[in-house]
Order: C-alpha cells, then structure tokens, then sequence
C-alpha cells in the first residue's frame, strides 16, 4: 500500500504550496541518488517525487484529497497507473528528466559528443573597385589553430595508441560540485584531462602536447566572384580553425570592403558618371566617346538634349552574382556653358537669340531656354 503523500514529504493536509516546495527541496537534496549513494535513496527519491508531482498541481492534488491514490489508478488518473513516472514531470518527461530539471543531469553520467568542431575565423580584406568587377583569385593569411601535421591531427606519436584516462577512469567525467537551490551537491563535468573522451594518448604529440592542433599562419586560396559589392560576407566551409583530434574546421568569414573610385559610382549593379559636353552639342547631337569600366564605349547624344538627362549603355555595368548578365552603364548629361567664345561667334549667337526673341544679357539663361 502506497505512504500517504502528505506523511512522505512530512506535512499535514492543508499545507501551503510554499510550504511543499519547501519540503521536498529539502528531502530531494538528501535522497537525491547523485548525493546519497544508500541503496534505498534511490526510491525514497521516487516516492518523494511522485509525492510532490502530484501535490504542487492544484488540480492532482485536490483530486488526491478526494480520492486518495485511487485518483490515480486504473486509468482514472492520466496515466499514473502502473507506472508513476510515465506521464510524470515537469516539462513531460519521466523520472530521468527530474535530474535534469534540478541537478543538471540524470541517473547515469552521458558522455559528450566528442571532440569540438573549429571556430569560424572573420577576417576582413579590402578590393579595389576595378577587382570588384573583375573578382579574382586571393590568398588569405590569418593566425589560427591548425592540424598538427607530425601526428596528422591525433594528438599521439606515430602508432603510440591511446589509454583509458587516469582522471576519469575511462568515463570521460568526474564529479564536481555545484550550488542549487537545495545547496551544494555532487554533479559530474566533463574530464578537463581528456576532454570528454575516456582515453588518452599513451605518448602524446611532441609537437602539439597531444592537442591534434597548434597554432599556425594558415594561407587560404580564395575564389571572390565578379560583382562583389562592399559590405558582402562571404563564408568558405571548413577553412577557419582546425577541429580538435580531427573533427570538422570551422568557416572562414570573409568580410569584404571595396574602395570608392573617383570616376565610377555604383548602385545596385548598375555603374554611373557623370559627362560634360559643349552646348552646342546638346542642341545639335554629335557622337562622344566615353569610359566605362570595360573600356572606351561610343555614345550618341540625341540634338536638343538637357541637362541633367540620362543616358544608358546596355551590359556596361556590374557583373551580377550567379549570372551571366551584367547592370548597365548610366551617363548623367552636365551641359558646360563657361567656355569662351570668339567674338564672330557671339555675334552669329546673338542673331539667333534675337530670331527666337530671348534676351541674351544672361548666358547661363539663354540656354537654358534654348533648352526648355
């Protein structure tokens, strides 16, 4: 016949919920199978549990103060039949997850993954504008840990082997203590000699005292793609640090930084500069020659164009990331009115100012009506 739940956490019937809290804190600490090693802790610890699981639940518990335990059998209790630990605790697991809601760990100590993957590396490199439309090929060189090459990254001598760990016996981890809210108690830590691992090597590296990695200028050939633009990250898979006893490196980041140009302006894929011509060419067209980053381009300036008008060289601009397009070139028209002129050609412009009745005292304005 199961103990009264009340009478195994030392109360009476009415106790507040601070008041069972309280309780079974105390008595988890001293029954917990991690600090009591007695061979009845462990269901002593259970009783207490299920005790409590049932009596920090306002519902349980007053079906508990109605019924008794037969609330929670034969079906009538959702699922404390038989088992009372199945459908059990806090955050819906059973009688391990307790362990790990309050100590950090269940019955058995778990071993870790293994030994740890790389850090990613960030290093930041700067391109020119020209390297960014073209890309290119770089090598990148940063200080970070890498395989140790005399023991090909196992951190033993050639053909040495491996022991069982002399810290841990071989369990990869040893206790520990730690403060809860039930105070200091024994938990288990990762064994800081063979880091988790159970073994060690018999003759570790020379080299690298056993680590499977030293700390090394490492050189990295890097692909940088045409178009890359100022700001972009660019992560290469397994080329940051080295892995401990040959697990996977990290990435390397690369953060790219591209230098303004003074002719060129770019935005989005597109590039843009700025074209100064003659006013007499605006008005009456002509054929320039201009600059894009591919080389010199032809460009034909349509009879009456104004200032400030755009003009676009189709698949002169950035080349576009994983495609085979580029943006275009955009030219900004600026009409250049200060330059001089000889007196003969004044006097013919002063004629056709006069057939189109504008006033000619101000020449900036006369174009710029010339112009609409």
């Amino acid at each position: 016949m199961k103990k009264d739940f009340y009478e195994l956490l030392g109360l009476k019937k009415g106790a507040t919920e601070q008041e069972i809290k309280r309780a079974y804190r105390k008595l988890a600490a001293k029954y917990h199978p991690d600090v009591n090693k007695d061979a009845e802790a462990e269901g002593k610890f259970k009783e207490i549990s299920e005790a409590y699981e049932i009596l920090s639940d306002a519902k349980k518990r007053t079906q508990y103060d109605q019924f008794g335990h037969d609330a929670f059998s034969g079906g009538n209790g959702g699922g404390y039949g038989g088992n009372p630990f199945g459908g059990g605790f806090p955050g819906g697991g059973g009688y391990e997850d307790i362990f790990d809601s309050f100590f950090g760990g269940g019955q058995q100590s778990r071993r870790p993954s293994g030994p740890k993957q790389g850090r990613d590396v960030e290093v930041q490199i700067r391109l020119s504008f020209k390297e960014s439309v073209e890309g290119l090929t770089k090598t990148i060189k940063f200080s970070a840990n890498e395989k140790c090459s005399p023991c090909d990254g196992r951190g033993q001598e050639k053909n040495s082997g491996t022991k069982s760990c002399t810290t841990c016996h071989g369990t990869g981890q040893v206790a520990g203590r730690q403060q809860t809210p039930f105070g200091i108690i024994q938990t288990q830590m990762v064994c800081p000699n063979c880091k988790g691992e159970g073994e060690i090597p018999k003759k570790p590296c020379k080299k690298c005292n056993g680590r499977g990695r030293k700390v090394g200028e490492r050189k990295v050939e890097v692909k940088i793609p045409a178009g890359v633009f100022d700001g972009a990250l660019l992560r290469i898979a397994q080329k940051g640090e080295a892995g401990e006893k040959n697990a996977p490196s990290g990435d390397l980041l690369l953060h790219i930084a591209v230098s303004s140009s003074h002719k060129f302006r770019r935005e989005g894929d597109d590039i843009h500069t700025d074209l100064e011509i003659h006013a007499f060419q605006a008005i009456l067209g002509t054929e320039v020659e201009i600059e894009t980053v591919y080389g010199i381009s032809k460009i034909k300036i349509p009879a009456q164009t104004a200032h400030g008008k755009t003009l676009r060289i189709r698949g002169k601009g950035m080349p576009k990331i994983g495609s085979e397009s580029k943006g275009d070139h955009i030219v900004h028209i600026k009409i250049d009115v200060s330059q001089s002129m000889s007196d003969e050609n004044r006097t013919k412009l002063e004629e056709i100012a006069k057939d189109m009745n504008l006033n000619y005292s101000n020449k900036e304005g006369f174009f710029q009506k010339i112009f609409g």
